[in-house]
């Protein structure tokens, strides 16, 4: 089915991905005709009853990583393989979830001890045990980019800055930024900045000073969250 659609660079999505069938096949005809289709695989995470694999989504990953080492392997021994001809079969696995950041109940505005309860919570308003890859992809979807968007790691004044869309955006999750950070960002002129508020640590200086250094290189959007 694949083969017939012609495309040798098209997006192929399955929603009801079961063991990742569509994903080798997709795999497996790029590799053929060195094509550069791409597959969406979507699954619920319905039980199995084994432990090895939980559930159906979990067959589903294990299925296409060993396909990807399969033909990874089989490039390996292929003496006549140029760099030009070399696929990226990498992949990436999302899972829906609630947000990384708690959210803000506007509701108990006139009941003081609830609001008092409510600026507890948010003093730390990332919950716990969030990667800095789940606030990365947050924020990237919030910011308008889709989950494909190219993103580059960058090490800035010693410290990690998420380059997206070439530079388009900066999102920095450091949980203490220095002024010599928010000038190395600036620097590079991105169109937006996003940081952690909890990066400034209540040191509303800082925060003043890098509106102003954002604002002094044409940097106009900038955001803490």
């Amino acid at each position: 089915m694949i083969e017939i659609s012609g495309s040798h660079d098209g997006v192929y999505l399955d929603f009801f991905a079961g063991s990742g069938t569509t994903a080798q096949a997709v795999l497996d005809l790029n590799q053929q005709d060195n094509g550069n289709r791409k597959f969406i695989l979507v699954q619920l995470p319905e039980p199995t009853a084994r432990e090895d694999y939980p559930t159906i989504a979990d067959i589903t990953k294990e299925r296409v990583r060993r396909v990807i080492k399969k033909l990874n392997d089989e490039d390996a021994g292929k003496l006549d393989l140029d760099a030009d001809n070399k696929q990226d079969r990498g992949f990436r696995v999302f899972k829906l979830d609630e947000s990384n950041f708690k959210p803000w109940n506007a509701d108990v505005s006139h009941d003081t001890a609830a609001l008092k309860e409510q600026l507890d919570i948010h003093v730390e308003h990332i919950r716990e045990g969030r990667a800095a890859d789940d606030i990365l992809y947050e924020l990237l979807l919030k910011s308008g980019y889709p989950l494909t968007t190219p993103v580059e790691t960058l090490t800035l004044a010693g410290q990690t800055v998420h380059s997206v869309a070439d530079g388009a955006l900066f999102i920095c999750l450091e949980r203490e930024l220095t002024l010599e950070l928010i000038r190395a960002m600036a620097d590079l002129k991105p169109e937006r900045v996003v940081c952690l508020d909890e990066g400034f640590a209540g040191n509303d200086q800082l925060k003043a000073n890098a509106v102003q250094i954002f604002r002094t290189k044409g940097i106009t959007s900038f955001k803490t969250v």
